[in-house]
């Protein structure tokens, strides 16, 4: 082959690569076009997702305190996670035979800093005061702490208005005398003068 061939060979072919250079478009190679768009959206979904669900649970971990007390066994501050109710922490704190939960709300959410304070059964009065006995029944001299009157009371050597006042103050706020020997508890009457008034007085 000739040297004027080649050259007229080569010239073609220069012709040929500058009109496919200029006229022909080549694939674009943005970012754009090599980037899928829907996975881009829900990756960034994912990674939201993600953040949400590592947010609730940094919260459900989240300590608390509350401090338990009342009718409980062992009373005392407890750490609770976030979330927890009032029924985890008379659980925790074991109820005793006295307690009473009934008008507690144990479903309520605890409250960091919370006083869950667990109150006891309706204390039974340890008696009622009497109606009034009938002088015949009852021995000669002797008044009934828990049936007698002001006027009868007044009416017992060495009771005045104030002891008589301070029996009946005791009476209504105790429910009564167990024993004779609670009325030491009253003030004003000391181990002397129980004895002096045991000869008059007496708790059926």
């Amino acid at each position: 082959m000739t040297i004027p061939r080649i050259q007229q060979i080569a010239s073609v072919v220069v012709v040929v690569l500058l009109i496919i250079v200029l006229f022909v478009p080549l694939p674009s190679c943005s970012k754009e076009a090599l980037v899928d768009k829907p996975a881009i959206v829900k990756h960034e979904q994912d990674a939201k997702a993600e953040d949400q669900g590592s947010t609730e649970q940094t919260l459900l971990n989240k300590k608390i305190m509350v401090d338990v007390k009342g009718a409980v066994k062992r009373p005392g501050p407890y750490s609770f996670k976030l979330g927890d109710r009032i029924k985890d922490a008379v659980v925790r704190a074991e109820l005793t035979q006295a307690a009473d939960v009934t008008e507690m709300n144990l479903a309520a959410r605890l409250i960091d800093g919370q006083e869950v304070i667990v109150p006891t059964k309706e204390k039974v009065k340890l008696a009622q005061p009497k109606e009034e006995v009938p002088q015949a029944d009852a021995p000669t001299g002797l008044v009934d702490l828990n049936a007698a009157t002001e006027q009868q009371l007044l009416e017992v050597p060495g009771i005045g208005p104030a002891k008589a006042s301070a029996i009946l103050a005791y009476r209504e706020e105790k429910g009564g005398f167990a024993r004779y020997e609670d009325l030491g508890e009253v003030k004003g009457f000391g181990d002397k003068t129980l004895e002096t008034l045991r000869a008059y007085l007496i708790v059926y």
